[in-house]
């Protein structure tokens, strides 16, 4: 078994008092975080500028105050995603704005033959069809928007339609053809 390691610790309270060693590390029990001495400040300077994926309480602010590269996604998927209302350099995203300022998440939609599209979740979905479809909607308010990609497999797919929606320029489409994508974009 290998050998285990243990730093100096103590509460906050006993930190403010230590100064450690040039260099060394102890552990703040009261903070759950590691403390790095520089042998002359009381305190030491804790290592806490780290953001946790879960900081225990949804309401927790943590600041990054740098360039921030995240990756991941692929062609149909991004590699952010926000789901709640957002700021970014006091611009506020939520649902209303969500297609006017940033490029969204795109949600999958798992085929069923009655498929209802939600306007409380992502505002960008997709779906592949596999079968006929009659689509239905939830969680519209005024002036929200949803955009859905339809690709269809290689069988012509018949579409349905809710009675109170109005296509504009046209009458509903009725049908998809083999291989195709179509995008429909809903305006409540």
């Amino acid at each position: 078994m290998p050998k285990q390691v243990r730093l100096r610790r103590g509460t906050k309270a006993q930190h403010s008092t230590f100064t450690g060693a040039d260099g060394e590390l102890t552990c703040d029990t009261t903070k759950k975080v590691l403390v790095l001495h520089d042998g002359v400040t009381p305190g030491g300077k804790a290592v806490d500028g780290f953001v946790q994926l879960d900081p225990g309480n949804a309401l927790a602010i943590q600041t990054i105050k740098s360039s921030v590269s995240i990756a991941g996604g692929d062609d149909n998927n991004l590699g952010f995603g926000v789901v709640k209302a957002a700021a970014f350099n006091d611009v506020t995203i939520n649902e209303t704005l969500a297609l006017k300022r940033l490029r969204m998440l795109q949600e999958a939609l798992l085929f069923a033959s009655n498929t209802v599209l939600n306007f409380g979740t992502f505002s960008s979905k997709r779906i592949t069809l596999t079968g006929d479809i009659a689509f239905s909607a939830v969680g519209a308010f005024y002036g929200s928007t949803m955009t859905v990609r339809i690709t269809c497999d290689a069988t012509l797919r018949n579409l349905n339609w809710p009675a109170g929606w109005k296509f504009v320029g046209a009458a509903a489409p009725a049908s998809i053809a083999a291989n195709k994508t179509a995008l429909l974009q809903l305006w409540a």
